[in-house]
């Protein structure tokens, strides 16, 4: 119902997937796949809305820090311990911010006027190496 009128301004659409769309994640295929949608989704899109000047573009974000994971955290019965082993699963060793992930947005809102049917992640480093991927646990004190 909105391309009519994001044609006519030209606007831009940005679509939230995952990282695990790209990496995969356990006992969660439906959730997986259903975030591979929604970056397949953005990428025809963009082909297909080129020609009325519609952006389409996504992010996927990683581990970042939310309600959800604050609560997920929670059912362990050490929930640091819990929090500290998603915050190691990037390379930087910390979550996101839902701060960072509204200044992504704002910039594919605004700035990425280059951009469309792009996927952009949020990520931390999360998709790279094996294992921990906190590099300030083995980095040379």
């Amino acid at each position: 119902y909105a391309l009519p009128h994001l044609r006519k301004t030209e606007g831009n659409i940005i679509n939230d997937t995952s990282l695990v769309a790209q990496i995969g994640q356990p006992g969660a295929v439906t959730y997986v796949a259903t975030k591979g949608g929604i970056t397949s989704f953005t990428k025809a899109l963009a082909i297909d809305e080129a020609k009325h000047n519609v952006r389409v573009n996504a992010f996927s974000p990683g581990n970042v820090w939310t309600p959800m994971w604050e609560e997920e955290t929670k059912q362990y019965s050490d929930p640091e311990s819990a929090k500290k082993s998603g915050a190691d699963c990037q390379l930087n060793g910390r979550f996101g911010t839902i701060e960072e992930a509204g200044l992504l947005c704002l910039f594919l809102a605004t700035d990425a006027t280059f951009c469309t049917g792009i996927d952009i992640n949020l990520s931390g480093g999360a998709e790279l190496s094996y294992g921990v991927k906190n590099m300030r646990l083995t980095a040379p004190k």
